[in-house]
């Protein structure tokens, strides 16, 4: 996805770096990457937003990509993907195209998913019914992914859409999210 505070070189441009221990307050943009290892109170915008284990960032937060494994809260839109790994957590309104959650992070408030974002990307083509084995009179066994996706389906108030997927598992399955509650997947 982006480059991490590893692989971060000052002489690159339009990229912003906030280090651990700096405190910004005020509005901060990057046409290109924004890193946070210290801590924002104010607006960020950037095309991919990188909060480490130990940023955070409390304000109005706008990109096409994020990556989180510190916290951030308040308003969160997030175009395309969202990612909040095992240590992040987002809390407050958050709209995003896509989201992607590590085993043990933690999502809570208003989630919404953009829906011309889904319609915009191209539907997965059917397998010919030659690739398709079915066994009559034996269902299917479901896996823990399918039992949690028939839990998120049945939860009232669910909107939108939320991916899930446990380690080993190489295909996304789309569900409907929890408002406001902690969402895991895992073996």
């Amino acid at each position: 996805m982006a480059k991490n505070a590893m692989d971060f070189r000052p002489e690159e441009e339009n990229v912003a770096y906030i280090g651990a221990g700096v405190t910004l307050k005020g509005e901060i943009s990057a046409s290109d990457l924004i890193i946070v290892d210290g801590a924002i109170e104010g607006d960020v915008s950037a095309r991919v937003i990188q909060v480490g284990q130990g940023g955070v960032i409390r304000g109005n937060v706008s990109a096409t990509e994020a990556d989180v494994s510190g916290w951030i809260s308040d308003h969160i839109e997030i175009k395309q993907l969202l990612v909040v790994r095992a240590s992040g957590r987002v809390e407050g309104k958050i709209t995003y195209g896509e989201i992607e959650l590590e085993k043990g992070a933690v999502i809570a408030g208003e989630l919404t998913a953009i829906e011309d974002y889904r319609a915009a990307k191209p539907a997965l083509a059917a397998k010919p019914a030659a690739e398709r084995v079915e066994i009559a009179g034996a269902p299917p066994k479901p896996s823990s992914i399918d039992r949690i996706n028939e839990a998120v389906r049945g939860a009232k108030g669910a909107k939108g859409a939320l991916y899930l997927a446990a380690e080993g598992e190489a295909k996304r399955v789309a569900t409907r999210t929890l408002l406001g509650r902690k969402t895991s997947a895992g073996g």
